[in-house]
């Protein structure tokens, strides 16, 4: 049984916790957390501490705070391998004898439950001798993982906002659209399953449509005096973008 401490109680944090709980190969020891508000939902449960000074023994202690509280943590008295679950931070920055990486590509919410079997982790640690324990762990999650340098942890972090923040926002724009005219947004929910369903059998460009695509300057002109301040810009942006991927002839 892999013993684990978890350090943060946030939106991953609190996801690695119900997890850790629920897995019979992994045995959650303690929690840490910088504030008591966050240790309270845990205090019944299992050993809580709001001093890195007072962690207990572990084979794993996973970092699931903020990327800029990362390097702040003490933790060279540990004696355990110390994980960050950051897409944009070196494991240099741990503070630790044994260092490497846990990031899983996921957006968590509190609000909505996540299967870690369904996520791919990316993986990365300063020792080789390191490896098989991390591995295990995964394997506990009944997850895959690849291992990735820094630099390509970084270049799929900013693929993941491209595919996660920014469609989001951008979902977000239709659906300020539709309320803003009295239009269920339940209309488009078909298309943006097909939009999102596509992507698992076609690569983007091939399953790219709309009047970018087919060059429909009147339609596009339609849209833009129709749209206002940023969404206009956003609108002309990724209609420049598309015709550029495509070299769509203006």
């Amino acid at each position: 049984m892999v013993k684990v401490c978890i350090l943060g109680t946030g939106k991953v944090g609190s996801h690695f916790i119900k997890e850790c709980i629920n897995n019979t190969g992994i045995h959650l020891i303690q929690i840490y957390n910088r504030s008591s508000k966050g240790l309270r939902l845990y205090k019944d449960l299992l050993a809580t501490t709001q001093s890195v000074y007072e962690l207990k023994q572990a084979d794993i202690y996973i970092i699931a705070l903020p990327d800029d509280a990362i390097a702040t943590l003490d933790l060279q008295h540990v004696k355990g391998l110390v994980v960050h679950t950051s897409g944009t931070v070196s494991y240099q920055q741990i503070q630790a004898q044994q260092r490497g990486i846990l990031y899983p590509p996921q957006s968590f919410s509190k609000e909505k439950s996540i299967h870690f079997k369904n996520i791919h982790f990316c993986l990365d640690v300063e020792f080789n001798k390191d490896r098989n324990l991390l591995e295990h762990l995964v394997t506990l999650f009944a997850a895959s993982w690849t291992y990735l340098s820094e630099e390509q942890r970084q270049k799929l972090h900013i693929a993941a906002v491209f595919a996660n923040n920014f469609s989001n926002r951008i979902i977000g724009i239709a659906y300020d659209l539709c309320k803003e005219h009295r239009i269920d947004f339940k209309i488009l929910q078909p298309l943006l399953q097909e939009t999102f369903l596509k992507t698992q059998i076609l690569p983007p460009n091939k399953a790219q449509t709309g009047p970018a695509l087919r060059n429909d300057e009147a339609t596009i002109a339609k849209h833009l005096a129709q749209l206002d301040t940023t969404n206009k810009e956003i609108y002309k942006i990724l209609t420049q973008s598309i015709q550029e991927k495509h070299n769509v002839k203006l």
